[in-house]
C-alpha cells in the first residue's frame, strides 16, 4: 500500500474533494486519502494530497505557514465576496 504525500496542483473549477476521488480512483479502494487543506473551487494552487500513513501527519502539516495570492478589482464588489458572485 503506498503511503506519503502527493503535491497536487489543483486548477480552477474542479474542488480539493474532485482531486481526492481522483487519486482515490486510480490507488484503489483499500488506500486511506485525504487533504490537508482546501481550496476554493475557484482557486489555484498546491494541494497536499495524503495517502496511507501520510494522513497522520495532517495535523502538523495543516499548522504550517501558508501564502495566499489574489487579485482585486478597486470599486467592484461580489455578491458572495468571491469570483463566483454577481459584481455589483
Amino acid at each position: 500500500m503506498p503511503d506519503g504525500v502527493i503535491l497536487a496542483d489543483k486548477p480552477a473549477g474542479i474542488t480539493s474533494h474532485d482531486v481526492v476521488a481522483a487519486v482515490r480512483r486510480r490507488l484503489g479502494r483499500g488506500v486511506k486519502v485525504g487533504h490537508a487543506g482546501t481550496l476554493d473551487p475557484f482557486a489555484t494552487g498546491l494541494l497536499l494530497v495524503l495517502v496511507g500513513r501520510g494522513t497522520r501527519a495532517q495535523r502538523f502539516l495543516m499548522e504550517l505557514p501558508k501564502t495566499y495570492e489574489t487579485e482585486a478589482r478597486f470599486g467592484a464588489t461580489s455578491t458572495t465576496g468571491d469570483p463566483e458572485g454577481e459584481i455589483v
